[in-house]
Order: structure tokens, then C-alpha cells, then sequence
């Protein structure tokens, strides 16, 4: 792989250790996936911020490489959500020893100077670059997003890639960079013409329908038989399910490819549901998985209409969209109802479902459905929002 004098400088160590670490990763990365080059990255999105997921070796990792003098990000940079809220992990039934390993990771995610983000959902809260931009996006429900619905462009970067790109504001030129790439490898025809009397429309039906075509196709994923203006909630609950079950980067809305071609029917549909969902209600409800958007929001509090939950509901989502959502009073609304914001978080990656102590957790998202039950062992009984709201508000 061709590097230029500055990389093979601070390959070899010249710039310090940070970087030479960095460029040793992204090298590595580059042979494995025969790139000829590096290429710049105008945005990076780093994920293993949760101390439940990178624990004390990815502490440590941080640790040293926020403590090398002068080491910053070369780009701008925002961070997926951590495990607790910030500000009032106290009043959430969160361990002390726990907030205090997970205010260290903030505090070297804060040397290396990042944005003020902790979000799954970054093209929310920033300004989206132009189309065909290359970024470098961890997270995988939004790197999905960013190349399927913002035209963006960006691998299914690691933790320690993502971070990698950011330390030097470059990636590799492969995969999804390339062009030619970016065309759909199969094609997914979907046949439900009607569902309880209608097409496939809302959160948990796309939900389904990204967990099956993320199990049944590894490579950019070309959809048929769709409608093509999906909401944004649409769009984000189908990306968060592909990157669930598969490693797909990738999908294409109305995919005119002749290719091998898979049925998405009923009996595709009702599969996966039963898989994701196991019981017919749960003790508490979680919204925000990934985090809710401003849309999301106002739509939750327009269901609510001055009513109050019977059972315990926690919304998940970012400060900065919280702070949005309150001068516009949806969380007044919200909260005036008996729903608790948990800020800056992970609804799966916290130790906070756990501290519910609940059996079951209904929720509308099924990247949470299968988050949840792994991590936290709670089952799931999985229903569209409205049908929440409607059937636990009074």
C-alpha cells in the first residue's frame, strides 16, 4: 500500500506513539483489504465508549493513548453513547465503581477533543457533509444509514479503526469508499402486499425486515418492492436491524439489479417476529434504540396527549436532542407523564435495564429486542409505538 513521506513518517514512529499506533492499524487494515492508498475523512464516529463493552483492557488502551502529549483528533470527531447518564447516573440506580470507570473513558475520550455527541444517531444532532463524502462511522446502524439513506460513504469501521481514523483523519481506500462497490451483491423482493390490512409501515416492521435481509446477505443489500419514502424512523429502525444479525455496510431502496433474488413474505416476516418477540407484555417499556430523534420525540409526546404511563418508561436519547426537545416542551410532556430520560446512554450496553429488575421490557425496537434479551436475559414482547402508548397510558 502506497503512504506518503508524512504516513511512513509517522508509521515509523517519528510523530509519536498514538499515531504510530494508529497508522500501524489502519496499515494492517489496508493489506488485509489489498487498498492502495489512504484516503482523507471529513467525519469519524468512534464506538467503545460503554465500560460494559471495552471493560478495563479498553480503559487502559485509552488511557495510554489520550495520555501521549499533544495527541488530538485530526478531524471532527463524535462518540457513541456511553453506559449511564452522565449527569444523574446517581438517581438511576447505577453502581458507583461503575460511573467512575465510565467517567474515565469520558475523560480520555475528552483529552483526545472530541464533540460534545455520546450518540448512535450523530446525523441528528451535526451537519450532514455533501453526498459521496468520505467518513469513517463505527457505529453500525449509522454508518448503514449514512451510506444508504444520506449518501455518504464509509466502512463498518471497529472501535479501534474508527478511532484510528480519527487520531490521523484518514481511512482506508476499500469496500464502500470504492464506487464500484456500492452496487447491491442480492436483491430482496418483498411480497407482503398486506399486513393487518396494509403494506410494511412503522419501526418494527422494518425492524424485521433489516434483521432478515442482515442474516441472509453479507454484502450491499438491493431491496424491492419497497416504498421509497420511508420515515426517518423507518429508515433508522431497518439500519439498526441489518447491522444487528449481518455485516452488511450497505442497502439500495428499489434495486433494478438482476440479480439472485430472496422472498421477504409472511411467512418471512412472522419468523423473525417470533424470534425477536416471546412474550405479550412486558413490565417496563424502553424507547430508544437507537437513540430517539427529534421526530421521534414529538411523536411520542403527541401520542401521550396529557395522559400518564402505568409502567415504568425510559426514553433514551442524546443531551442534544434532549435540549432541543425540551424548548420545544416535548419533555415536559413526556416526563409529565411519568417517562424518565436517560441521556447520553446505550438502551442495551447499560447496566441500567438490569437494575430494573423486570422479567420482560416492551419496546419498538428490534436491534433492542435483541440486544436486551442477550445482555440483560430480560424477554421481549416487541409492539409498534403507537400500540404502546395506547395500551399503557390511561
Amino acid at each position: 500500500m502506497f503512504l506518503t513521506k508524512s504516513e511512513e513518517k509517522a508509521l515509523a514512529g517519528e510523530d509519536g506513539e498514538a499515531l504510530e499506533i494508529a497508522y500501524r492499524v489502519l496499515v494492517a487494515i489496508g493489506k488485509i483489504s489489498n487498498a492502495k492508498r489512504l484516503i482523507p475523512i471529513k467525519w469519524a464516529h468512534v464506538s467503545g465508549v460503554s465500560y460494559l463493552t471495552i471493560g478495563e483492557y479498553g480503559l487502559d488502551f485509552l488511557k495510554k493513548i489520550s495520555s501521549t502529549r499533544g495527541t488530538k483528533f485530526k478531524v471532527f470527531t463524535t462518540v457513541n453513547p456511553c453506559g449511564m447518564d452522565i449527569e444523574n447516573w446517581d438517581s438511576l440506580s447505577i453502581p458507583s465503581d461503575y460511573a467512575d470507570k465510565q467517567l474515565k473513558i469520558i475523560s480520555c475520550y475528552e483529552k483526545l477533543g472530541i464533540a460534545n455527541s455520546f450518540t448512535c444517531v450523530p446525523f441528528q444532532s451535526y451537519r450532514v457533509p455533501r453526498r459521496g463524502t468520505s467518513v469513517a462511522w463505527a457505529e453500525s446502524s449509522a454508518a448503514i444509514y449514512a451510506n444508504s439513506i444520506l449518501g455518504l460513504r464509509t466502512n463498518r469501521e471497529s472501535a479501534v479503526s474508527a478511532l484510528a481514523c480519527a487520531l490521523t483523519g484518514k481511512t482506508v481506500y476499500s469496500d464502500l469508499h470504492v464506487p464500484r462497490n456500492r452496487v447491491p451483491t442480492k436483491n430482496i423482493r418483498v411480497v407482503i402486499e398486506k399486513r393487518d390490512g396494509r403494506g410494511l409501515a412503522g419501526s418494527v416492521d422494518f425492524g424485521v425486515l433489516g434483521y432478515f435481509a442482515g442474516k441472509n446477505i453479507p454484502g450491499v443489500i438491493g431491496f424491492q418492492g419497497l416504498k421509497s419514502d420511508l420515515g426517518m424512523a423507518e429508515a433508522k429502525a431497518l439500519c439498526a436491524a441489518v447491522g444487528t444479525t449481518g455485516s452488511s455496510g450497505m442497502f439500495v431502496l428499489n434495486s433494478r439489479e438482476k440479480l439472485e433474488t430472496i422472498e421477504f413474505s409472511e411467512k418471512e416476516y412472522e419468523e423473525i417476529f417470533s424470534e425477536l418477540s416471546q412474550s405479550s407484555e412486558g413490565d417496563a417499556i424502553v424507547f430508544g434504540c437507537p437513540q430517539m430523534t427529534i421526530e421521534e420525540l414529538y411523536e411520542l409526546s403527541k401520542m401521550i396527549d396529557g395522559r400518564h404511563f402505568r409502567k415504568k418508561c425510559i426514553v433514551f436519547c442524546s443531551s442534544k436532542l434532549y435540549d432541543v426537545a425540551h424548548n420545544r416542551g416535548y419533555v415536559q410532556v413526556i416526563e409529565g407523564a411519568g417517562g424518565t430520560f436517560v441521556r447520553d446512554a446505550c438502551a442495551d450496553f447499560t447496566p441500567l435495564i438490569s437494575a430494573l429488575n423486570v422479567d420482560s421490557v416492551e419496546t419498538d425496537s428490534c436491534k433492542g429486542a435483541h440486544y436486551m434479551r442477550k445482555v440483560h436475559g430480560v424477554k421481549i414482547s416487541l409492539k409498534e409505538t403507537r400500540r404502546i402508548v395506547e395500551e399503557n397510558v390511561i
